[in-house]
């Protein structure tokens, strides 16, 4: 069976179609990537195509056209079109077919890595990087907070009790702010409370968790923010910072589409978007990541191995052959059908693969190091600052656990002074050497061994 592809030539590309335009052949050597694909293609699927093709640059002969327009001439004038085709919505309405393709054109964002430059600038609140200013303040009056609410727990239950505690205790209990700093003690995860009643133990619970999770959270995310430099993403396109791009590609209408705000820089040809991005006249290049590939292995576009992937891949997805959609005239939805079998063969058994590993051996002119996995994932995050949304469900149930701890200390109180009037008869003064007892009225502070001094309680200390 003899079919007739169309193959759209672009000069400036011979490693993809090698083609003589004025002898009207292709090179024997090294005909190009497309074509050791259509004749691996063609051979499997058991046809012909050398005897009836069109090879042509279309910028040349249709200046004026869009990549669309192009691509609804290529499948109707002829059985299919072997490029690297972008599907999309509006073609596949127009009655285009798009079979398995065989090259990675999802969407990337690329940037210069200025790493080295970002890296030697001091900032000595670096380490404040994992949380924002709000977070950050919310804990020192989470702190403050906490160890007001204990001494008042504390205090609240004393009152009119005769409870046994421990002598250094108490003279803890009088030293101006202690509470205050036993809670900034428990936010580092090191606690030194000696709860005694159930309130004070329900807020020292509280707290430990608090504090878990807190530390937790900034562990996990403070090696991020440390190792990572700013990369700009998405985001910063719809932020309005320049993106070029290559004149009447689908990119261009992507971001549109997306990021009506955007500010698009269209370049004419494929390299110059490059040479903008190197000049400074835009901050990023929107390009396909097999394209990017090739950049990044050539010398003179990439001269010091600075350019990068930023953020994740968007629209992910192949570019390869595209036919009309016609089950009843010239059966060319047939021809995609077994295009999308064997094509899924070729990537199968690896041919595909082998075929790309060639052709980045050819055209690469200078060896780079390859972008780290994380960086260059398309699932890759980018690390930011943990706000309230985030955080702030602990420090709500932390302070419900305070009130909760309040509401216990003075049910408590009336309790016991309930008790106590039941059970007048029953009085107890008997003071040990390691405990002393807290009275209505004064407050027992330890002297030394054995001895003690009575004085009036004030107001109390945080």
């Amino acid at each position: 069976m003899e079919l007739s592809p169309v193959l759209l030539v672009n000069p400036a590309l011979p490693i993809l179609i090698n083609y003589d335009e004025k002898a009207g052949t292709f090179a024997k050597d090294r005909p190009g990537f497309y074509i050791e694909l259509l004749d691996e293609l063609a051979s499997r699927a058991g046809f012909s195509w050398r005897k009836s093709y069109g090879a042509f640059n279309p910028f040349e002969y249709v200046s004026n056209a869009t990549v669309t327009e192009m691509l609804v001439w290529s499948v109707n004038a002829y059985d299919f079109s072997f490029t690297e085709w972008i599907r999309q919505i509006d073609r596949i309405q127009l009655g285009i077919a798009f079979p398995k393709g065989f090259s990675d054109n999802s969407l990337i964002l690329i940037a210069r890595n200025n790493r080295a430059s970002e890296n030697s600038s001091f900032n000595i609140f670096s380490f404040t990087g994992p949380f924002d200013y709000f977070v950050w303040l919310s804990i020192i009056g989470t702190i403050i907070f906490t160890g007001i609410v204990y001494r008042w727990v504390s205090k609240n239950y004393s009152l009119g009790q005769k409870t046994m505690q421990p002598c250094d205790d108490n003279v803890r209990r009088k030293v101006p702010g202690v509470n205050i700093f036993y809670a900034a003690l428990a936010a580092t995860g090191h606690v030194e409370f000696s709860p005694v009643t159930h309130g004070e133990r329900i807020l020292v619970v509280s707290l430990c968790f608090w504090s878990l999770i807190v530390i937790a959270a900034y562990t996990a995310n403070l090696a991020s923010v440390l190792i990572s430099k700013e990369q700009a993403n998405y985001p910063s396109v719809a932020a309005g910072m320049p993106v070029c791009v290559t004149k009447g590609l689908a990119i261009s209408s992507k971001l549109k589409k997306s990021y009506p705000n955007a500010n698009i820089i269209e370049v004419e040809g494929i390299h110059q978007k490059y040479d903008h991005l190197f000049e400074g006249k835009c901050d990023l290049v929107a390009d396909y990541a097999a394209g990017f590939e090739f950049m990044r292995l050539n010398k003179t576009l990439n001269p010091d191995c600075s350019l990068e992937w930023v953020g994740r891949a968007v629209d992910v997805g192949s570019g390869g052959p595209a036919n009309i959609v016609d089950a009843g005239v010239y059966c060319t939805s047939l021809v995609g059908n077994v295009f999308d079998y064997y094509m899924e063969d070729m990537h199968r058994d690896g041919f595909i693969e082998k075929a790309k590993e060639r052709l980045f051996n050819s055209v690469a002119t200078h060896s780079c190091p390859k972008q780290a996995e994380t960086e260059a994932s398309p699932d890759a995050e980018e690390s930011s600052q943990l706000t309230m949304v985030d955080m702030g469900g602990i420090f709500l149930v932390h302070g419900i656990a305070c009130v909760l701890g309040l509401l216990i200390s003075y049910t408590q109180r009336c309790w016991d002074r309930r008790t106590k009037e039941h059970d007048s008869g029953v009085h107890q003064n008997e003071i040990t050497d390691d405990y002393v007892s807290i009275d209505t009225e004064e407050d027992i502070v330890c002297l030394g061994d054995g001895i003690v001094s009575s004085q009036k309680i004030g107001s109390g200390y945080f």
